[in-house]
């Protein structure tokens, strides 16, 4: 049987020495497109677009129709000397101070970096200050993550890091994974992975800020 272009995807993957899950992330498509069921399957211009933008390196001609050679050679070296995959990215932690009493200023703030081999396109990190995503996550690890400023693009079932404005207090950090409402488009359904909390329906409009979560740092022991 001819590889389909899902095979040579994962033939470069192996190439780059990454993992499916790695080169998912930072191509920014969902998970599932690369099961061993859907390798027969086509892969849209859309997809293609992004795998390319991604890994410049790639041949397209190569991808699509298996003809010539793998990596652009002239382009694998320009994107190794530009490449900010790598480049560290802010570590906030979340400070007591209202905005309130320090208007523009916000709450987080920002002392440390961090940069992880491989690190998929990732705007800030932060400490995780909740137990909603235990036992996968807990207080003290890091979450890496892209920042989302349209509400509309959303991707059901992933973890979002979202700075939610509530009445009772001035800011509410919270790390959950986020469904479609059944009380409309207005709102969405926040699900964490400890059993303890559950579900929430909230408006889009009560949030602040928000980011879709992209890696995580976990942290065994701190001895």
């Amino acid at each position: 049987m001819d590889p389909t272009t899902k095979n040579r995807i994962i033939q470069f993957i192996n190439y780059k020495n990454i993992s499916k899950t790695i080169f998912l992330a930072t191509t920014n498509i969902k998970r599932g497109f690369l099961d061993k069921d859907k390798l027969d399957a086509s892969v849209s211009d859309q997809l293609l677009a992004k795998i390319i933008a991604t890994y410049p390196e790639l041949s397209l001609e190569w991808l699509i129709t298996g003809k010539g050679n793998m990596i652009n050679k002239q382009k694998s070296s320009s994107h190794s000397e530009n490449s900010e995959a790598d480049k560290p990215i802010p570590l906030y932690t979340l400070d007591k101070i209202s905005k309130a009493k320090h208007p523009g200023i916000g709450p987080w703030r920002s002392n440390e970096t961090v940069s992880i081999p491989h690190m998929p396109p990732c705007d800030a990190a932060l400490y995780v200050q909740a137990d909603t995503m235990y036992p996968i996550l807990k207080t003290g690890d890091i979450v890496l993550y892209k920042r989302i400023t349209n509400l509309d693009s959303l991707y059901w079932g992933e973890m979002y890091v979202m700075d939610l404005e509530r009445p009772e207090d001035e800011n509410y950090l919270t790390l959950k994974y986020i469904f479609k409402s059944e009380l409309g488009d207005d709102y969405i359904s926040l699900h964490s992975y400890n059993p303890i909390y559950p579900p929430l329906d909230v408006l889009k409009s009560r949030i602040n800020r928000i980011g879709i979560v992209k890696a995580c740092i976990r942290y065994n022991s701190l001895l």
